[in-house]
């Protein structure tokens, strides 16, 4: 029987397994520390912790699920890992925090990513990173990797090519291969990573964030680069999402604001302007967001998934391939009819995710290499029900 997991109204936007807090009346439950998208796969972890599941490329060992993980998968693969509190995908590394509070990492590493204390490397099975604990959230970003300490404090390893770890410098030579504390925060309460840069919620309701600016990602009104930490120009945000480009925020009075890349429209303002400063979606009554390589969502309050962005792919949902959706469009399944009680979702590259409060896992977009899980390689564009197993299953 599905548990009921409380959402606290707090930002974050992953609740760990075990927690048991109180939501506030119109909060969904969430159940998004199960579900992630990596750019080319796809991670289910039991709601006990006692297991993941990954489907898609299985390069480097993408899929965690060791040598015998052989080539692409097009149905998900069992991992031999337990204790798991949440599991977060970047492009060509994968990462989980255990319940002890440990990071546990898989796939290749370019800088030091994996947190193995080697700046190349590859784990075909999660690794421990021996060098952090105490954690309590952690989120993989494009070749580095963030962690936030049970004392509010923020860590970061791997690449720092934009300033990506906020540690004052930049530069190919800058990365580390061991967890420096990103500088200037305090008190925090969630982070986020977007492909080179960073983002971490306070306790005060405040957006921090720092790496590469990109096309104005980071809402200063310009593309510059941030070394450390700065704060996002919107107040009182409730939770917040780190796309490849772009950041959103859901502010307490319910307004939803975004800022950087807005190719195909991918910003949701029914424009394809870029904007270096934050500006407002036409969307209410949103619960909580999440943005991937091309393509964002937004959970409602009443259990329904909107997404806009990219849709070359199928990646929106919506039932079509139209290459832009510019404004929020409804999610529906392979029966043209809406999805309904959302309590998780995610999405990369071009795929997307989402988990019903029956247990069933849902997928739609690209799926040249499996990264759906449906058992075969063939596009979705509108949800189409999964090969992984219900996470609430005992």
């Amino acid at each position: 029987m599905l548990k009921k997991l409380a959402l606290t109204a707090l930002a974050a936007s992953t609740l760990l397994v075990g927690s048991s807090i109180t939501a506030s009346a119109d909060s969904a439950v969430n159940y998004d520390h199960l579900l992630s998208a990596g750019t080319t796969n796809a991670y289910l972890a039991m709601e006990d912790g006692s297991s993941f599941y990954a489907t898609g490329s299985n390069g480097n060992g993408k899929l965690g699920v060791g040598a015998g993980g052989g080539n692409n998968k097009t149905s998900p693969m069992q991992a031999d890992v337990s204790d798991i509190a949440m599991i977060d995908a970047g492009d060509l590394h994968s990462t989980l925090l255990k319940k002890d509070g440990t990071i546990w990492s898989w796939g290749f590493a370019s800088y030091g990513e994996l947190g193995t204390g080697n700046k190349r490397d590859t784990a075909k099975v999660p690794v421990k990173n021996k060098y952090i604990d105490n954690v309590k959230e952690v989120r993989a970003g494009g070749q580095f990797t963030l962690a936030l300490k049970n004392d509010g404090t923020v860590w970061a390893y791997g690449e720092n090519n934009f300033g990506q770890l906020g540690i004052g410098t930049k530069g190919v030579s800058a990365f580390s291969v061991k967890p420096v504390q990103v500088q200037g925060l305090e008190d925090i309460v969630a982070i986020d990573a977007g492909d080179s840069f960073g983002a971490a919620l306070d306790k005060n309701n405040q957006l921090w964030v720092w790496g590469r600016g990109y096309d104005g990602a980071l809402g200063q009104d310009d593309k510059e680069n941030q070394l450390t930490p700065v704060q996002y120009r919107i107040d009182d945000i409730k939770t917040f999402t780190a796309g490849a480009d772009r950041i959103y925020v859901l502010t307490n009075s319910g307004e939803v604001y975004a800022s950087g890349s807005n190719t195909s429209g991918k910003l949701g303002d029914g424009t394809s302007t870029f904007r270096r400063s934050p500006v407002l979606i036409n969307i209410s009554d949103v619960n909580r967001l999440k943005a991937g390589k091309t393509q964002t969502f937004a959970l409602k309050n009443d259990g329904t998934l909107w997404g806009w962005g990219t849709n070359n792919e199928g990646q929106v949902g919506d039932g079509t391939d139209v290459f832009s959706v510019k404004v929020p469009s409804q999610v529906v399944d392979d029966t043209n009819t809406p999805l309904t009680d959302v309590v998780a979702f995610s999405a990369a590259g071009t795929h997307s995710h989402a988990l019903t409060a029956d247990g069933t896992v849902w997928s739609w977009g690209f799926n040249r290499n499996g990264e759906l899980g449906i058992g075969n390689t063939k596009q979705q564009n509108a949800a189409t029900k999964t090969n992984f197993p219900n996470p609430f299953s005992k």
